[in-house]
């Protein structure tokens, strides 16, 4: 919102420039019902002796989680270029872990830090 001519320097939930935009809300459900679910479920990884795969998981998901956030809070600040940088890493995250899904004898790659050649 401008006020006195003057664009505010930090935009809030109230006032971001995409504020209303279908995707964008599509968005947010999408993180909110993660952040929902991983509230129920991380506390449960801290108690039980996890598989590597599960392990792997964990720390995909925290992650892409965390790029997701940061991806919304450029948006809402109107730095899309820097939003859109960041779809590949979290694209990453989600093939990653399918790809492990598909080829579980492969988190032997993963364990080592995907270091091969």
């Amino acid at each position: 919102m401008v006020r006195n001519n003057v664009a505010p320097l930090v935009f809030t939930p109230d006032d971001e420039p995409y504020l209303g935009r279908e995707l964008l809300y599509h968005f947010d459900q999408a993180i909110s019902a993660c952040m929902e679910r991983n509230a129920r479920t991380a506390p449960l990884t801290h108690q039980l002796d996890l598989t590597a795969a599960q392990k792997m998981a964990c720390q995909v998901i925290a992650q892409a989680t965390s790029i997701a956030l940061s991806i919304r809070e450029l948006v809402r600040q109107g730095y899309l270029f820097g939003a859109h940088v960041l779809i590949r890493p979290l694209a990453e995250r989600a093939v990653m872990r399918q790809y492990l899904v598909v080829y579980p004898n492969e988190i032997r790659i993963w364990e080592r830090g995907w270091l091969h050649n």
